[in-house]
């Protein structure tokens, strides 16, 4: 679409979105807001683009003359910072799906109640938590589950909000393998997992009210405190939602169904059905048991330790920068794998 036409659509959500609501429902106007958001990303985009690729030609044009190696290097600069937006670009046209725009509920499980799976789940915990940071996302808990027996978490939900987050993730769905020489335990080099599920933020989803179970804390009867997690279950799957952050009984009951309508919808886009009744149940922990990439510390100076996509086949010696947040790699093949 040329910047014309960009900007005449643009125009024309604007003016739809500041009619009166009277004209327009509630999910009308949500709607074309964000078809609007999403269009002046892609314009904002567009233009970084084309502003790039002028500075670069300006440049050129330069060094045929004289020689400069200040320009040549701001050239090279310039030219890699249109390759990235040309990229990004790229990949947002693939994120076709319902709820690829949206942001992103990311559930992290440690896959027994053991000290390494637990400090497996919280080194995951991190690395997430660190990719949407260094992408300008919002990033924040939702709720964790009760501590195990080695006072570490077993379960926790991270919020990532922002455009495309879920579209980015979802291939991040699935059982992530970590070997090292574990320093927690006597027994040397280990081998754990832990699973991670990706589900979209802001879904718009009708559950019978007789299919669901709300299960409230019980009151603390020596400390006089009233505990405020509130979880949630979908009686006929079994798929539940806990949200332990919020301050009040109704705020995580609210949070608790949103996040449960996300994981029905997300199941439903795997299994390809279109009703939630269609949930096969006996297919429910075939995706997420599904190994996807393999964490190798390294043992000794020999060697240095990788990452290993199991699925795409990508791999990297910088074990300690993905666990910093440097995903995009991984996250772009896994984008082009699913299309």
């Amino acid at each position: 679409m040329f910047s014309s036409e960009l900007t005449a659509e643009n125009q024309k959500l604007q003016q739809l979105a500041a009619q009166p609501e009277s004209g327009n429902s509630t999910n009308t106007v949500e709607r074309i807001l964000q078809e609007l958001d999403a269009l002046q990303s892609y314009q904002a985009k567009l233009n970084q683009c084309q502003t790039c690729l002028g500075d670069a030609t300006s440049a050129v044009e330069l060094l045929e003359f004289q020689a400069d190696d200040e320009l040549e290097q701001e050239l090279q600069t310039n030219l890699a910072q249109l390759n990235c937006s040309l990229e990004e670009c790229e990949l947002e046209q693939l994120l076709s799906g319902p709820c690829d725009k949206n942001g992103a509920y990311l559930i992290i499980n440690a896959a027994i109640d053991d000290l390494d799976a637990q400090d497996w789940a919280e080194m995951l915990l991190r690395m997430y938590a660190r990719w949407g940071q260094n992408r300008g996302y919002r990033v924040a808990f939702v709720g964790e589950s009760p501590l195990g027996r080695y006072g570490q978490i077993n379960s926790v939900i991270l919020q990532i909000d922002g455009r495309y987050a879920c579209g980015y993730l979802k291939s991040e769905t699935g059982m992530h393998r970590l070997q090292r020489t574990s320093p927690l335990n006597i027994t040397g080099k280990r081998q754990t997992t832990a699973t991670v599920e990706v589900v979209p933020i802001n879904v718009e989803l009708e559950i019978p009210q007789q299919d669901l179970e709300i299960i409230l804390p019980p009151g603390d009867v020596i400390s006089g405190k009233v505990p405020t997690w509130v979880r949630m279950v979908h009686v006929p799957t079994g798929i539940y939602a806990l949200s332990t952050e919020k301050r009040s009984l109704l705020l995580n009951r609210e949070m608790a169904l949103s996040l449960l309508k996300s994981k029905l919808f997300a199941t439903m886009q795997s299994q390809e059905v279109s009703e939630i009744s269609d949930i096969q149940v006996d297919r429910l922990k075939t995706l997420l048991n599904q190994p996807i990439r393999e964490y190798q510390f390294a043992s000794d100076s020999a060697n240095q330790g990788k990452v290993l996509d199991l699925r795409t086949g990508i791999e990297t010696t910088a074990v300690a920068e993905v666990l910093d947040g440097k995903l995009d790699s991984f996250i772009k093949a896994g984008v082009l794998l699913k299309n």
